[in-house]
């Protein structure tokens, strides 16, 4: 075998080195710093990554605090129109029941009025038909007929 022959081991050993530097410095030249080049460039991709997901996020706690602070001011004010309608409401509802509670008053009395006249004007009737009916029974009684003027004296005076 030619590979175990020593008069041949000084060159194969020249040509191991040869081939193990041109291969060192293909390395070192070409692959390491493509290498690099990658790495280097990774790393920077992924910290602009980081700074955006951090300027994102900054974003974004400031959208959800001008969100919340909206929603703030929209819950206030909805607050303060319902109170402001409920006030006013309420005013119109005061307002009306006192309105009504008049004018049931005033029909109360309007009603209490006209049964006072009633009552009066049914008395006034009835003090005629007393009368009439006690003259006929003081004229069935005795047989005598009494003078309206002195029915009509003795009428008032038991009715009052």
């Amino acid at each position: 075998m030619p590979q175990l022959d020593f008069s041949t081991y000084a060159s194969q050993i020249f040509w191991l080195f040869v081939t193990f530097g041109l291969l060192y410095w293909l390395v070192v030249k070409k692959v390491l710093p493509t290498v690099g080049g990658t790495i280097e460039h990774r790393r920077a991709r992924i910290a602009d990554d980081l700074d955006e997901a951090r300027r994102l996020r900054e974003a974004s706690e400031k959208a959800l605090a001008a969100y919340e602070s909206t929603m703030k001011e929209a819950r206030e004010k909805a607050h303060g129109i319902v109170s402001e309608h409920k006030a006013k409401i309420t005013a119109e509802l005061e307002a009306e029941r006192t309105r009504i509670e008049a004018e049931l008053a005033a029909k109360i009395a309007e009603a209490e009025a006209k049964t006072r006249e009633a009552k009066e004007k049914a008395l006034k009737e009835l003090d005629g038909v007393i009368g009439e009916l006690a003259g006929e029974i003081v004229a069935r009684v005795t047989g005598d007929k009494v003078p309206e003027a002195d029915l009509k004296k003795a009428v008032e005076k038991v009715l009052g």
